[in-house]
Parts: C-alpha cells; structure tokens; sequence
C-alpha cells in the first residue's frame, strides 16, 4: 500500500510547493542554534578557568607572605671563623688565629669568651704532607678542660675534623694545641677553627 501525493504533502507541511523551503530554513536555524550552543559552551570553559586561575593566584601570593612572615627576617647566625696566623714553615705547637670578626670571642692564641652560652665548634687541621710522625690536637678551655682530642696517624692521614656541641662561660679561654710541634698547612680549606652560638640560656 503506497500514500497518496496529497497524504505525503499533507503531512510534511507541503502546500503549495514550498515545504523544501521550510525544511531547509529549520535546519539552518538548527545549525545556527548549535554553532551558538558550541561557542557559549567554549566561553563558559574559558570564563571558568579564568576564575579560578585568577583565583588561585592570590592564594598563592598570600601564602608567600605568610611563610614570609613565619620565616625569620634575615636573622644571622652568629658564627665566629678563626683562620691560621702563622707561616707554613713554622713549626707550630700552639696554635694562633687571625679572627675575621670578634663577636663573642677574641684573642689570637688564647681565644676569650665574651658571652656565656651555648656553642658548636667545630675544628680542622691538616698538617704538612712530609710529616709522617703522629700527632695529637687538642682544642682546650680553661675551665672545661679537654673538649677535643683527635690523631693524626702520620703513614696514613694528613688531616683531622672534630666538633663537639657544648657550654662555656663567660671568661673562659679555648686554646688549640699540636703535639709534638709541627709544619701545619695555613690555606683557609685546609686549616680553621669556627665557633657558632647556639643560644645564650
């Protein structure tokens, strides 16, 4: 059973011929309608993540104040660096230092303490690479006696590091001593004594 022409154009709206006309027109409405719907889409997307970009970034900059804020305005350590005062021919039982800034310590061969605290100090000495007896170092203080001891075996090392956290007094001394005397090497990687304060309880 086939429809009639007048069925067919009954139904599909087409009265006098220009039903094509129609159908076309709904169609470019429809195209329209999406390309519209796909660009305010695209917007939206686009609005979106400017927002929370824009959003983001004062976050971050206000956490970087804070942490700012939180961390310590460039508060120095207070460090003491004592580098050789003697000639690398010098054969050197008591050792002297030249003080780069006196803060909480001072002298040359007997270094003085200004300030009661804590310190850290640390210590190296390297002795000159033809001495091959043993050798003891030791960083004193006058009232704490022995604060540290190290040996240099001389058929096999050349050089000692030592450190040691500790309390000092005020006027106390801290003197650094080679046994038995010897050539020590003055460069300021080879040869230095530091002293950092950790507190002042």
């Amino acid at each position: 059973m086939s429809l009639s022409a007048d069925y067919w154009s009954d139904k599909t709206g087409d009265r006098g011929g220009g039903g094509g006309v129609a159908l076309a027109h709904q169609r470019r409405l429809i195209r329209g309608l999406l390309v519209w719907a796909t660009l305010l889409t695209l917007g939206l997307a686009t609005s979106i993540t400017l927002h929370f970009i824009h959003r983001e970034s004062p976050a971050t900059s206000k956490q970087q104040d804070q942490e700012k804020f939180d961390q310590p305005q460039h508060k120095e350590i207070p460090l003491m660096e004592f580098s050789p005062n003697w000639k690398d021919s010098d054969m050197v039982e008591k050792l002297q230092w030249k003080t780069v800034r006196e803060v909480f310590i001072k002298g040359q061969e007997q270094l003085l303490v200004n300030e009661f605290g804590q310190y850290f100090l640390y210590l190296q000495v390297t002795l000159a690479s033809h001495e091959k007896a043993n050798h003891t170092i030791t960083l004193e203080s006058k009232q704490r006696r022995v604060i540290l001891k190290g040996l240099i075996n001389g058929s096999k090392l050349s050089t000692v590091f030592m450190a040691k956290g500790i309390s000092l007094a005020s006027g106390d001394t801290l003197t650094v001593t080679c046994q038995p005397r010897a050539k020590i090497q003055i460069s300021h990687t080879e040869t230095y004594l530091g002293v950092i304060k950790i507190n002042s309880t």
